[in-house]
């Protein structure tokens, strides 16, 4: 039921895109209530299938490589909701949830990423609480990512002086750049603190996080650091921000590989939870 409900969520997701696409082809207003509330329901499907997932393992759905999508195409469209006011609901919504699509379409099209779940170090709270921060800042950097191709495309328009009758139902520059920056900031402070808490449960137990991990994070980390410094210090902006942010984010996509090498080593399926002590005995199988 699960997956059944996350395949529910994508159908919603596509009808707001497609409705916002088909606005924009016939040059009218995209229907920013109408597709609001497409993307609401879809968002409480998948919020609903997360949630039985999280009630069938006993903990936040993030196992296997397909929780690991699934959270992170739910962190983008709930961070959507949540800063929606900041801007053109109807267009940064459509955007968002295309993003949402594609990572739920690509975790759903390779079933043996959902055959077992792996536990982070132990199910250890402090490390499970550091996970889930920080893929939930991976969803930030999918919805900068995703906002900073709209900003390419408006700004080639504009300069090319072409999609004209497209480029008038956008937001302007100005109010596109001022998104961007407070989404950088979002996420170097979200995947901050997950670093630290992280960093908390390294300084006491150095030997449990592998080497290529802690590398990575590292990386990341300072790659988030210099974009939101260099931002503010007016040295970043633009084309040039932009593609800084698309670049990131799909480096850090490229990281969330030693996640998994770095997992309990001890592989379960999700049927095996139940004759364990402490779980639910509805069965909501990987397969279903």
């Amino acid at each position: 039921m699960d997956r059944l409900w996350i395949s529910i969520s994508i159908v919603w997701y596509l009808g707001g895109v497609g409705l916002a696409l088909i606005a924009l082809l016939r040059r009218q207003p995209p229907p920013h209530s109408i597709i609001f509330g497409l993307l609401l329901v879809g968002f409480l499907a998948q919020s609903t299938g997360l949630y039985l997932r999280g009630m069938e393992v006993q903990s936040c759905p993030i196992g296997n490589p397909f929780e690991v999508l699934q959270f992170i195409s739910w962190s983008v469209m709930l961070l959507f909701f949540l800063t929606g006011p900041m801007f053109r609901l109807s267009l940064f919504g459509a955007a968002s949830a295309n993003l949402a699509v594609c990572i739920s379409l690509i975790s759903l099209l390779f079933p043996q990423w959902d055959e077992g779940r792996r536990g982070y170090f132990g199910s250890n709270p402090w490390i499970e609480t550091h996970a889930a921060i920080a893929l939930f800042s991976y969803g930030v950097f999918g919805l900068l990512a995703a906002i900073s191709v709209l900003y390419l495309l408006q700004n080639h328009g504009l300069r090319t002086k072409r999609f004209s009758s497209f480029l008038k139902f956008f937001p302007s520059l100005f109010a596109t750049e001022t998104v961007l920056h407070r989404l950088i900031l979002i996420a170097f402070l979200t995947y901050s603190s997950a670093v630290l808490i992280g960093g908390y449960y390294y300084v006491n137990n150095p030997d449990a996080i592998q080497f290529g991990k802690l590398s990575f994070t590292i990386i990341l980390w300072t790659g988030y650091f210099l974009l939101w410094f260099l931002n503010q210090a007016s040295k970043l902006y633009a084309h040039r921000l932009a593609w800084t942010c698309i670049a990131l984010f799909l480096f850090a996509l490229l990281t969330l590989w030693p996640v998994e090498v770095n997992r309990d080593p001890k592989p379960q399926t999700l049927s095996s939870l139940h004759s364990e002590p402490g779980h639910t005995t509805s069965t909501i199988h990987a397969s279903s």
